[in-house]
């Protein structure tokens, strides 16, 4: 009976979380806070923005392994809620690949004005984000591909068109990397589109951002569906860096995945590795060319963490950041559904072996996020990358420039070995902006972080040491292998 109870008392309260959830999400996208560092006294995110990208539009390309919603009026199909053909929260055995456009409203017209009101601190309305268009390049690997990722000749003229738009804009920027944003659970095709474009105005709208758009079913009440959708979509993810960094003029593929999206990440960069287990772990990097991985309140079970580990998962990014909070009441529900703590959880709830593990990685930072959270977080706590300022400066700084920890104005706590938020902050992550705004800074900063180039420093005020906060692993002969 007490068993009973309890497990009636945690439904309970995730019904009344989830309720909290959608209370708290609104009906309308709105620009996120501004980023403390980047507001009118830290650095300009957009001072090194090319004039073609000035625009109160954004185009970012899609990847989907959903299935697409088909509206064809001579049959009596309702158009789509946005105007243009949208996706279904269905797999699809197919990868879809297109391009969307993404409008920002503000209260007046024009670049100037958005540029303004995107480093306000404490703005009278917020921008109105809205999906304008779509415009599809077709499927790839319609069927189950192959381990080759061979496809049909039809196919590859997709791959094709796709590829080459890439290279356009990788062409027109001043970097040559992309940048991939994998949501998390209980999200729509395009609100993931308005988070994406979010983020990839504050990245400056540089190099290339693409939205890894798997089948959520934009339900609470469908997390277990979820779950399971999210590792269905692992193989593809993997088969889609592997042709990013065979087909394109890329140099660096970046990741960013929040919550249930982080196993698809982590485990993808898990099985390449295994491909290539008789090879150095800077090989498979370097063959891959995947630059940061950041993994931001990740719903990922940490066994599951600790075996990709053990396999090399580690290996293949340049960098890996994990972002934990204490405040996170979403992982809570998460932890007591799968029964087992979640790698986004804060060490307190982890056992002394785990905590050893995770600190034995090199290159990866753990960042605990709660001073930050009590500050400025939301009630739910989970979605801190982009609603909260302190939060979000910290990954759009590792993220898009590389920098590393304290660099970025965070604090090593020497007793537990994460890295945390100090009172002043504001101050130091403004600081580390404005250095790496200036022109030709971020050059070095990307430079810095190369995997052929020494261990990373950073252009920026009382840069650390590359191995600074993290413990060299002994354990583990493929995590030596940087």
């Amino acid at each position: 009976m007490r068993m009973l109870a309890t497990s009636t008392l945690a439904f309970a309260r995730m019904i009344a979380l989830g309720f909290a959830a959608t209370l708290f999400t609104g009906c309308a996208n709105t620009l996120m806070p501004t980023p403390t560092g980047f507001d009118t006294s830290g650095g300009n995110p957009f001072e090194q923005t090319p004039a073609s990208l000035k625009s109160t539009s954004v185009k970012m390309f899609v990847a989907a392994d959903r299935k697409p919603a088909i509206h064809d009026v001579t049959r009596g199909d309702p158009p789509s809620k946005s105007g243009v053909d949208f996706f279904t929260s269905n797999r699809d055995s197919s990868m879809q690949l297109g391009r969307a456009t993404v409008t920002f409203t503000s209260d007046e017209p024009g670049w100037e004005y958005l540029a303004a009101e995107s480093r306000t601190e404490r703005r009278a309305n917020d921008p109105t984000l809205t999906m304008a268009g779509y415009t599809p390049y077709g499927a790839l690997w319609v069927g189950v591909p192959q381990l080759d990722e061979s496809a049909p000749g039809a196919e590859e003229a997709t791959s094709n068109a796709f590829v080459a738009a890439i290279d356009e804009a990788l062409a027109a920027s001043n970097s040559k990397d992309i940048y991939i944003f994998i949501h998390g659970f209980n999200t729509e095709f395009e609100d993931n589109m308005a988070l994406g474009a979010e983020l990839f105005h504050y990245l400056g709208r540089d190099g290339a951002f693409i939205n890894y758009a798997w089948p959520s079913k934009g339900s609470l009440f469908d997390y277990s569906a979820d779950k399971s959708t999210a590792s269905y979509s692992t193989r593809p993810f993997r088969m889609f860096l592997s042709r990013l960094s065979k087909r394109t003029t890329v140099e660096h593929i970046h990741i960013i995945a929040h919550s249930a999206g982080a196993p698809i990440a982590v485990e993808a960069l898990r099985q390449l590795r295994l491909m290539h287990f008789d090879e150095p772990g800077t090989a498979t990097r370097e063959r891959y060319k995947i630059g940061r991985l950041v993994l931001v309140a990740p719903d990922m079970d940490l066994g599951s963490f600790v075996n990709a580990v053990a396999d090399g998962a580690m290996a293949v990014p340049e960098r890996t950041t994990i972002y934990i909070s204490s405040q996170d009441k979403a992982l809570d529900i998460s932890a007591w559904i799968g029964g087992f703590a979640r790698l986004g959880q804060p060490l307190s709830v982890l056992t002394p072996k785990n905590i050893a593990f995770l600190h034995e990685q090199e290159r990866v930072d753990i960042v605990d996020v709660f001073a930050a959270e009590q500050l400025l977080g939301s009630w739910l706590g989970h979605s801190y990358f982009h609603d909260d300022p302190w939060v979000s400066t910290d990954v759009l700084l590792t993220l898009r420039y590389g920098l590393l920890p304290d660099a970025r104005g965070l604090t090593r706590d020497p007793k537990a070995s994460v890295f945390t938020f100090p009172k002043d902050y504001p101050a130091k992550s403004a600081a580390a902006a404005v250095a790496v705004c200036k022109p030709g800074a971020a050059a070095l900063a990307r430079a810095a972080t190369h995997p052929a180039a020494a261990p990373a420093t950073a252009p920026a005020p009382a840069a650390a040491p590359a191995a600074a906060g993290t413990i060299p692993s002994t354990a583990d002969p493929l995590s030596r292998n940087w």
